[in-house]
């Protein structure tokens, strides 16, 4: 029977060198940390129900009138968008003979309770929290390249052969969201040319070409909408590739001055480019390269993208209190198994289309 857990092909059980699971040393993967530092997260938010936002005021204030002034109504605009938030679940079993003969049967009971593994090292020290990373990576990937017409690239999709699409399509995310956005109105698309290059490795030369990283930046803030460029708490975030280029256009092109970059957490950096901050977020550049593709396989889904919006301005709800569902674990005695449960609902919304300048 599968179950999850580790693969133990590459671990030698009492080989004299590990006999203590806490001793196994974490590979570096790409972490993912809070969904609410980058988007903002609703929490408690129902499939179907109407969120409205507020905007401004438009054109007031006339010549004044002196005694008996006349009184306007003038009101504020408002929009209205509706919640769709699919529910998701992670549903995982773990049966104790596929441990025994392994490492992990350093932690395994003995005897009667041999099968019942909560509690022990494998499921405290190395199962749950790798799962709980998981998790935050699944619902990162839900919230920015869900789509649910998601599909292989043979089938006029963007997935790389051989992807399983269901790990997709569970809900619409944000970069589906701001591709709809520019397809409704041109002015918010801003062109980076590099993408539309053959294979990765002419992609990544187009980008280097002097000026055309800082050009594409110069462009995504001039494209924008004044009211965002207005905002104070604006923010850009970009790719890694794009950063990569952008770091390389800076220095090697313009006198050997650098851009700044404050690391923030798991690999995603800040920095500020011409008075707007800018955000770095590698997690885009894992799934694009490890799972987009255009009828090229060889040229990735337009590795070179940037959002200049703020962060409030993008929301992700959820229906639970918190943006990560509480995981449940139990023995089933009858069934001799180990499961892992959980489950919750998400869902992205752009609140305001013009608060948002897209590059691609």
């Amino acid at each position: 029977m599968a179950s999850i857990g580790l693969n133990f092909e590459n671990l030698t059980p009492d080989n004299g060198a590990v006999r203590d699971l806490r001793k196994l040393i974490f590979l570096a993967v790409l972490g993912a940390d809070q969904i609410g530092a980058l988007v903002n997260v609703l929490p408690k938010q129902k499939n179907g129900e109407k969120v409205g936002f507020v905007g401004e005021f438009g054109l007031i204030g006339k010549a004044s009138t002196k005694c008996n002034p006349v009184f306007d109504n003038d009101i504020m605009s408002t929009s209205e968008k509706t919640w769709d938030i699919p529910e998701w679940e992670v549903a995982e079993k773990i049966c104790y003979a596929d441990l025994e003969g392994t490492l992990a049967q350093v932690a395994m009971r003995t005897g009667t309770d041999i099968a019942d593994l909560t509690g022990t090292e494998y499921i405290d020290h190395i199962i749950m929290p790798r799962l709980e990373l998981a998790i935050r990576k699944m619902l990162l990937r839900f919230v920015w390249f869900g789509d649910k017409a998601a599909d292989v690239v043979a089938n006029g999709g963007v997935l790389k052969p051989g992807t399983d699409k269901t790990k997709f399509t569970v809900t619409d995310g944000l970069w589906k969201r701001l591709f709809a956005i520019v397809a409704a109105d041109a002015a918010r698309h801003t062109t980076i040319a590099a993408n539309a290059q053959t294979t990765w490795a002419n992609q990544k030369a187009a980008m280097k070409v002097a000026g055309v990283a800082t050009g594409v930046m110069d462009s995504l803030i001039e494209d924008a909408p004044l009211v965002l460029r207005q905002q104070p708490n604006g923010v850009i975030y970009i790719s890694q590739a794009f950063k990569d280029a952008l770091d390389h256009d800076i220095k090697s092109n313009n006198k050997g001055s650098e851009m700044q970059w404050e690391a923030l957490f798991d690999g995603i950096e800040k920095g500020t480019y011409n008075g707007k901050t800018v955000i770095a977020v590698p997690f885009w550049d894992e799934i694009i390269q490890g799972y987009e593709a255009t009828s090229n396989s060889g040229q990735y889904n337009k590795p070179y993208r940037a959002v200049y919006t703020v962060k409030d301005n993008l929301l992700a709800g959820v229906e639970s209190e918190s943006e990560l569902a509480d995981i449940a674990i139990w023995f089933n005695r009858d069934e001799q198994l180990n499961k892992i449960h959980a489950k919750d609902k998400i869902g992205t919304l752009v609140a305001q289309d013009d608060l948002v300048q897209v590059a691609y």
